[in-house]
């Protein structure tokens, strides 16, 4: 059973723990060094493919560059590798955007670890983890995510690089009056700013410009 198994994970403790365990049930398992995008792949082309159990979130690489597991699985897809998401965050359009990358599955790791290991050997033995109409609901919410994204883009494009610093101010917690006064301007200016903020972004108040503006994912 030496079949390869890349562990992708940030975290020490659970990567060593699976590592452990699936060398244990006679598995080939390697812990990756998570630093940079580019390392964790040439460090997978080492490797004949086999399985990838995959992080989403990897921390921050040297420069404090969050490091998306999101962004590897196209490129071990290609490799041939299959990539399993295990992740421990809520994250369900990271989920759902590396499903409709190409990962075989998903499992999150507040399953017991007995369910997650279960899981991996699952994969690794080729066995389905995933059934097709999960499948198809995990690509139907991507679409929606998608969609979504584009919407928010299309009415934060409306803005103007003003109305933008503005509403950066109002994400922070500044009231009118702050902002008047960090801009130097009169208040009446900031108001109609505001007015106008809420407009293109087809909003009724402040808060919801705000809740809409913090979905954005590189605001």
């Amino acid at each position: 059973m030496a079949y390869p198994i890349l562990i992708i994970d940030d975290h020490e403790l659970f990567s060593t723990s699976l590592r452990m365990a699936l060398r244990g049930h006679g598995f080939e398992a390697h812990q990756v060094p998570v630093r940079a995008i580019a390392e964790i792949e040439a460090f997978a082309s080492r490797f004949r493919p086999g399985l990838v159990v995959l992080d989403l979130d990897l921390g921050q690489d040297a420069d404090g560059n969050w490091v998306n597991g999101v962004d590897l699985v196209t490129t071990l897809c290609a490799r041939g590798w299959q990539p399993l998401v295990v992740s421990g965050s809520v994250d369900t359009p990271g989920v759902a955007a590396a499903i409709a990358a190409g990962a075989i599955g998903s499992v999150p790791k507040s399953s017991s670890f007995e369910n997650l290991l279960e899981t991996v050997m699952a994969a690794a033995a080729g066995r389905p983890v995933m059934s097709e109409e999960e499948h198809r609901c995990w690509l139907a919410r991507h679409r929606g995510y998608v969609a979504a994204e584009r919407e928010l883009a299309r009415r934060l494009g409306r803005l103007s690089a003003r109305e933008r610093e503005v509403l950066e101010q109002l994400a922070e917690g500044n009231r009118a009056a702050d902002i008047a006064a960090h801009f130097v301007v009169s208040m009446t200016t900031v108001r109609t700013q505001i007015r106008a903020i809420l407009t293109k972004l087809e909003v009724n108040s402040q808060l919801e410009a705000v809740a809409l503006v913090r979905q954005a994912p590189r605001w």
